[in-house]
């Protein structure tokens, strides 16, 4: 691509700034009045317009873990209402959000622990290995829990014997 004119590079950095903002491409244009096609041709064209352009989308991202940090460990406070009208308010955390800032953060100590192991898919190099990990952590988490490691359900699929008497 030839070097953009500077009314060009103009409207790129109107557009980035926006993008940057919203994390949406066609707002972003919207915004910086230029058409969706024109963005994505200099994409295709500019290796440097590309790599700005996931800047500007990392940093849109960036600020929304921001805003789901702050939802989540300071909370976001709501009108508490009494017989229809505003009393105070209330500070409200989001658990949820809280749970996937720590998952995306810590994926190996807090991701979902299903009580059955995803099936297998063909390209997946560690099946065994996960299938396994998942298995010792279901018994440990029983065993946690309080419960009888004869207690195993996995053992009793695999054919590892009878069931313990009552």
């Amino acid at each position: 691509m030839a070097e953009p004119s500077p009314t060009a590079r103009r409207r790129m950095r109107r557009f980035l700034d926006h993008l940057a903002d919203t994390g949406n491409v066609s707002a972003a244009c919207r915004l910086a009045k230029l058409d969706r096609r024109t963005a994505y041709q200099w994409r295709g064209a500019d290796a440097d317009f590309r790599r700005q352009w996931q800047e500007a989308l990392d940093a849109a991202v960036d600020a929304l873990e921001a805003e789901a940090r702050r939802r989540a460990v300071e909370g976001v406070e709501h009108p508490h209402f009494h017989q229809g009208q505003v009393a105070g308010t209330v500070k409200r955390y989001s658990d949820a959000l809280l749970m996937f800032l720590l998952r995306a953060h810590r994926p190996e100590r807090f991701r979902e622990r299903n009580s059955e192991t995803p099936p297998a898919t063909e390209g997946d190099s560690d099946d065994a290995e996960q299938a396994a990990r998942a298995t010792l952590e279901r018994r440990f988490d029983r065993l946690a829990a309080g419960g009888n490691a004869e207690d195993d359900p996995d053992r009793a699929e695999r054919g590892g014997g009878d069931p313990p008497a009552a």
